[in-house]
């Protein structure tokens, strides 16, 4: 069997995945538009609110100036740039927007070691570590939206969201605790499933058993640095930025239907991007998350006695925003890390 037979079931696959993501799309987009008068979301994004569309833009890249300083403090005592690990991280975003399950984290990953020399155990370390953190911090920012949209008589059940969200964090600080038991656990798990289809001698079967174990021992290395309050501050900033730099472009949006600040709810905001984030740990889901994310924001804006077709409108406008700010700037990213090797490449070719 050629190699080309052996890639057909992958390409497949691929194929089926694609098509199945893209009738998702353009079912739910459908339902969604059918929902609302198609001039009306236009009209809504030409007379868009710009301070407060520029306000979004600010804190978003704030939001990623932090994280990437948090890639690159959890990177140490290894040393990379400013600018490299904020290129990095902008990339990064795309990536996570793109593909389902979260799994366009590995982005961040593959650039590193391949771009920048860093081992794949160093960058699979400091993802994970920030992975938790970023679980870790969503309880608190849950608790008091519960609280506060709870008490004001909304859809949503007070009692219901905090025994989650206090669940979650538990779950989450446990796993964190635990993490190298539990990942001896995966790897032996894996080594057993190997070993059933007489794979374990082969040298990629031995490649994945060194480098968990590797990453295992830097994970261990970034624990014992007593860093845990820190990062956990830092990661608290991150997603208040978050939420800070949606809340104004939920303000931009709806500042044309005769909202002023003070009467769209912060926390109903919050509560509403994690209804919709939700849908970013699915195996499948939509082209870009495009139906699927504004489906799951409308839905949670509803529950809380949001206005159905504003519900709609601003699902669909925040997520076209911000997906074409932050591919706009990770393409500019790519860029600008491929240009030199571009150069170089050309360089060495008239050289030669």
């Amino acid at each position: 069997m050629g190699k080309k037979d052996l890639n057909r079931p992958v390409r497949k696959k691929k194929t089926v995945f694609v098509l199945i993501s893209l009738a998702i799309t353009i079912l739910l987009l459908g339902l969604l538009y059918s929902r609302i008068d198609m001039r009306d979301f236009l009209d809504t994004l030409a007379h868009i609110h710009l301070p407060f569309l520029f306000l979004f833009m600010l804190i978003s890249l704030a939001n990623t100036f932090l994280r990437s300083w948090r890639y690159r403090w959890l990177l140490q005592p290894q040393k990379i740039g400013v600018g490299a690990v904020f290129l990095v991280t902008l990339i990064r975003n795309v990536f996570v927007d793109l593909l389902p399950a979260r799994i366009g984290s590995l982005s961040y990953i593959y650039i590193l070691n391949k771009r920048f020399n860093f081992s794949f155990e160093s960058a699979a370390s400091s993802l994970l570590v920030s992975i938790f953190f970023d679980f870790l911090t969503l309880s608190p920012f849950l608790i008091l939206a519960a609280v506060v949209v709870g008490s004001g008589g909304s859809a949503v059940s007070l009692s219901l969201l905090i025994a989650i969200a206090v669940l979650f964090f538990g779950l989450v600080f446990v796993l964190y605790t635990r993490l190298r038991p539990l990942l001896l656990f995966v790897i032996k798990i894996v080594q057993s499933i190997l070993k059933v289809f007489r794979l374990q001698d082969k040298p990629w079967a031995r490649l994945i058993d060194e480098k968990g174990r590797l990453t295992i021992k830097e994970l261990e290395g970034t624990k014992q640095r007593g860093i845990f309050w820190p990062l956990f501050i830092v990661s608290f900033l991150i997603r208040s930025a978050k939420y800070g730099a949606l809340y104004f472009l939920l303000a931009a949006l709806l500042k044309s239907h005769g909202y002023v600040l003070r009467q769209i709810s912060f926390w109903k905001t919050v509560l509403g991007i994690n209804g919709a984030e939700l849908t970013s740990v699915l195996p499948i889901k939509g082209i870009g998350g495009f139906g699927t994310w504004e489906s799951a924001w409308a839905l949670s804006f509803q529950l809380m006695d949001f206005d159905s077709r504003l519900a709609v409108i601003t699902g669909i406008g925040v997520h076209l925003i911000t997906n074409l700010f932050e591919y706009i700037l990770g393409i500019a990213a790519i860029l600008v890390l491929v240009a030199p090797l571009l150069l170089k490449k050309k360089v060495k070719g008239k050289m030669e």
